[in-house]
């Protein structure tokens, strides 16, 4: 979806207004404003206001827990199906 591409790689580096995601997409300013609201909630972008203008930057370090909590399940998961593969082994000998 190119507003997400447009977001992400904008918000990353430098604060992005909501009228440049809005650019060219069809996107309402209350679905746009909504999403933004839930993503400031869980503490995932930062705005900053500036007369009638609101910058947005993506906050990147809000999704250590998300990245530790994946890895420990993909490292889980892969145990399992290490087990699950030597399982299967021995019962085709």
């Amino acid at each position: 979806m190119r507003t997400r591409d447009r977001s992400g790689s904008r918000g990353r580096k430098t604060p992005w207004r909501v009228q440049s995601v809005r650019e060219g997409q069809e996107l309402g300013g209350k679905l746009l404003g909504g999403h933004l609201g839930v993503l400031k909630q869980a503490g995932l972008v930062r705005d900053r206001h500036e007369g009638r203008q609101t910058h947005y930057s993506a906050q990147l370090g809000a999704l250590a827990p998300l990245i530790d909590w994946t890895s420990q399940m993909a490292n889980f998961w892969q145990s399992r199906f290490d087990h699950l593969e030597g399982l299967l082994k021995r019962m085709d000998q």
